[in-house]
C-alpha cells in the first residue's frame, strides 16, 4: 500500500479565517496519519502470523477512533463553504479506506457472501479444486 502525499493548501489559503486554517491543517494531518495506521493493520494483522488478542484490540480501538474522526471531519468538509474540495475528496477516500479495513478485519462475511464468492471463484477457475 503506497502512501499518498497530502496536498498542500490551496492558493485561497490566505483568505481563510483562523478556524478554517485550523480545520484545514488538522484534516491534512489526519489524512497523513491514516496511511501508517492502515499499513500497520496490513503488516501486523493481515500479513502477520497469528496476531495476539492485545494487538487486535489495540488496532480495533485505534481504527475505531480513526473512523469516528474521519466521519466528523467529513461532515465539516462537506459544507458548501469549505474551500478546499480536493482535500475534502482526499478525506472521503481515507474514510472509505478505513471503512473497508474495518469491514475486512472485524466484520466477517455472511454465509450468503461466502457462498457467492465461492461460486464466483469456481466459475472463474473451474479446473481448480476447492481449498
Amino acid at each position: 500500500m503506497a502512501a499518498v502525499e497530502v496536498p498542500t493548501s490551496s492558493s485561497a489559503a490566505g483568505s481563510l479565517t483562523e478556524m478554517e486554517r485550523l480545520l484545514d491543517e488538522q484534516v491534512r494531518l489526519f489524512c497523513a496519519k491514516c496511511d501508517p495506521l492502515l499499513e500497520r493493520g496490513y503488516r501486523e494483522i493481515i500479513r502477520g502470523t497469528a496476531p495476539t488478542a492485545a494487538l487486535l484490540q489495540r488496532h480495533r480501538s485505534e481504527l475505531h477512533w480513526a473512523l469516528r474522526s474521519a466521519r466528523l471531519y467529513s461532515r465539516l468538509t462537506s459544507a458548501r463553504d469549505f474551500s478546499d474540495r480536493s482535500l475534502a475528496e482526499l478525506l472521503a477516500v481515507k474514510l472509505r479506506q478505513l471503512e473497508e479495513h474495518w469491514k475486512y478485519l472485524f466484520e466477517p462475511p455472511s454465509q450468503e457472501e461466502s457462498d457467492l464468492l465461492r461460486r464466483m471463484i469456481q466459475k472463474a477457475f473451474p479446473d481448480e479444486s476447492p481449498a
